[in-house]
């Protein structure tokens, strides 16, 4: 299964929407470039999380030792990480 970054974002985005709702924001407030931890919307904890649940609703594994650690919580790099990988699992 080929996944878009943008298909990605979408279930990352509904999964966390009630802690965007308690910081005021919506889905669509949320740049490319924010950065989930230090934002305070998820722990590191709901990081893992959140790999295991877009891994199963993708049918993807995904190794992360490519991605800088640093951007592992941030929305962007982290949703087009993943999309890249199921271009590569997927061939």
């Amino acid at each position: 299964m080929v996944v878009s970054a943008e298909d990605i974002r979408s279930l990352v985005l509904e999964k966390l929407q009630p802690s965007l709702d308690a910081k005021g924001l919506s889905a669509e407030d949320v740049p490319d470039n924010f950065d989930l931890l230090t934002e305070g919307v998820i722990d590191s904890m709901g990081i893992l999380q959140l790999i295991v649940e877009v891994e199963a609703r993708f049918g993807i594994t995904t190794d992360f030792e490519e991605l800088d650690p640093e951007n592992l919580t941030i929305i962007g790099p982290f949703c087009r990480h993943i999309a890249k990988k199921s271009l590569t699992v997927n061939r």
